[in-house]
């Protein structure tokens, strides 16, 4: 009954659903948590408090339907110990953590032979999208998903076309998977906009941020991300901004890092994604940064640029960053045989999710027929008319030292992705040169390795 555990209660009770709620007893800390709850928001008044597991079980009718809300990994494992012996077959269990993918899979797979059916929930909205509609994206049983599918459709966000943002991924971790990559994308969303503060700050733009990103967002540009950062930035505290008030160094809580690892199992370049990660990495060695700015930075010059310039270097990252993402869901759709629909995926996040937006709405419609959101003709006019303000900028910000981690990371993808033919052969004959791995002939058909001129040398 933390703060998404407590919303999603609220936002199930007001749709008619009788409740059952748990919270551990802590002495001291946590006591009477869900009775508490229930006494301080009415529409939680027909719900059934409990502290101890047993009684708790016991008040749930068969099959039991249970929602778990905790932090993934030890506090997750600790619960479920406690509550599987209570349960019976056909009971099921829904984890809404943000756990790793790979550990729903073996979850779902031990629960499985015990006859307990599984769930793995992937829930983006945070507070205010638990309680009034979150995006739901479930893995696990398909079984225990047509059972609870209605109260999920009930309590989900509603798409521009009314239907759920609520879908069923596949078994084991897709669920999961899905919520990892939303993260992902996420990430680098987020650090796009950073970006965009910092390039704003430093060139001879006269102009209010917080106002240019609220105009960006009455445009095609408009997004959930967009819309609350021109928000926070209206905030003063006396004269001062408040976001200057606010430490310079960002946490994270591990998606970030599981899908950048992700990416790399998968053979996978999600650049976007590791770049906003590595930037938080760096943002919090605070110290380290403060010292090596006292030798290294120079006085800043206010360099040229313009807001459409920004605008359209901003607009275009994103769609690479969207397209890394989509692509790492097809790779892994094929990889662990799930029946994901990017369409579906896109319609899923398209409300009620912290990455909504207009590109998304884009998305919906263009994965029902498309792959690739660099191919389409709107990509394509997009680039026509941004690509050279995209270098301006990126230009401008290596001129000003202006890390824009994300920003770069957009351009240097898209540049290896369109060229056709790379430095690989380079990489290729070093590997022979070094340790004999060998490589193939562009005049041998491909199919036998083969062996460079050179003799092996010895390091």
């Amino acid at each position: 009954m933390g703060v998404m555990g407590t919303s999603l209660s609220r936002n199930l009770a007001q749709k008619g659903i009788q409740l059952a709620l748990f919270n551990r007893h802590v002495d001291g800390s946590e006591e009477k948590v869900a009775l508490e709850k229930k006494n301080l928001f009415p529409s939680l008044e027909r719900a059934l408090p409990f502290e101890e597991l047993r009684g708790f079980v016991a008040a749930l009718e068969a099959p039991r339907k249970i929602l778990l809300m905790l932090p993934a990994g030890k506090p997750t494992e600790e619960l479920l110990n406690q509550l599987v012996p209570l349960l019976s077959k056909g009971d099921i269990l829904m984890d809404g953590g943000n756990t790793h993918y790979h550990e729903t899979e073996k979850r779902s797979k031990a629960l499985h032979k015990k006859g307990i059916l599984f769930l793995g929930i992937g829930v983006s909205g945070g507070e205010e999208g638990a309680l009034k509609g979150p995006s739901l994206m479930v893995g696990g049983d398909p079984q225990a998903y047509e059972i609870v599918k209605n109260d999920l459709f009930q309590i989900a966000a509603k798409s521009k076309t009314n239907n759920p943002c609520c879908a069923y991924f596949g078994t084991g971790g897709a669920g999961h998977f899905v919520k990892m990559i939303h993260n992902g994308i996420e990430y680098a969303e987020m650090q796009l906009l950073a970006e965009v503060y910092a390039l704003s700050q430093s060139t001879t733009l006269n102009h209010d941020v917080q106002n240019t990103l609220s105009q960006w967002n009455k445009t095609e540009s408009k997004s959930y991300l967009l819309e609350i950062t021109s928000a926070l930035l209206d905030y003063k505290e006396g004269q001062q901004p408040y976001i200057e008030m606010i430490e310079d160094q960002a946490s994270n809580k591990g998606t970030g890092a599981w899908a950048t690892a992700t990416g790399t199992a998968l053979g996978y370049s999600n650049t976007m994604m590791a770049s906003a990660l590595h930037a938080r990495y760096i943002s919090s060695v605070k110290k380290v940064r403060v010292a090596l700015a006292k030798e290294f930075n120079e006085e800043r010059l206010l360099l040229e640029s313009s807001l459409s310039q920004l605008k359209k270097s901003y607009d275009l990252s994103r769609w690479i960053n969207h397209h890394q993402g989509f692509e790492m869901l097809a790779i892994a759709a094929k990889e662990y045989h799930w029946s994901l629909d990017l369409s579906q995926v896109a319609s899923v996040w398209s409300e009620g999710c912290i990455i909504k937006s207009e590109l998304m709405e884009f998305c919906t419609t263009l994965f029902k027929n498309e792959n690739s959101l660099l191919l389409t003709e709107e990509f394509k006019t997009l680039l026509e008319e941004g690509k050279s303000a995209w270098k301006k900028t990126l230009q401008c910000a290596i001129e000003n030292e202006i890390s824009v981690y994300c920003m770069q990371s957009a351009w240097s993808y898209f540049a290896a992705v369109k060229t056709d033919k790379s430095t690989a052969n380079i990489i290729q004959a070093q590997r022979d040169y070094f340790g004999a791995h060998g490589f193939f002939r562009i005049d041998s058909g491909g199919d036998t390795l083969e062996h460079g001129p050179w003799s092996l040398k010895a390091l």
